[in-house]
């Protein structure tokens, strides 16, 4: 199943030195109190601030977390598989873990994109 949730996502985020547009990210992971960008070219950035800090701004502009420790862009997103494993395949072959909290809302978020398409 591929789902595609089209969103704004010519803005751009400043990471310390670096302006990046988000529509480059993949997904944010958080490790302690930094978070590590996973661009779609397979480079990373790193910054010092904790996955809380961009969470809204991200969200706001098509972007969901299923874990605690990670931050997907939708647009990203090949597959997802909400029964046996429970995670998300990104473009680039990476697994995301959905968390338990997570699975219905996500759920019924993409069953509503699903009929609106």
């Amino acid at each position: 199943m591929t789902i595609s949730i089209r969103k704004e996502q010519n803005c751009t985020l400043t990471l310390g030195d670096q302006t990046i547009c988000i529509k480059d990210i993949l997904r944010v992971e958080g490790e302690g109190n930094y978070s590590k960008f996973h661009m779609g070219d397979g480079s990373k950035i790193i910054s010092c601030r904790t996955l809380k800090y961009f969470e809204s701004y991200l969200v706001e502009r098509g972007f969901i977390r299923p874990s605690k420790s990670a931050i997907v862009n939708m647009n990203a997103i090949q597959a997802i598989d909400f029964n046996i494993n429970k995670s998300i395949r990104l473009v680039n072959q990476h697994q995301v873990t959905i968390s338990r909290r997570q699975i219905k809302p996500l759920k019924d978020l993409f069953k509503a994109a699903v009929q609106q398409a």
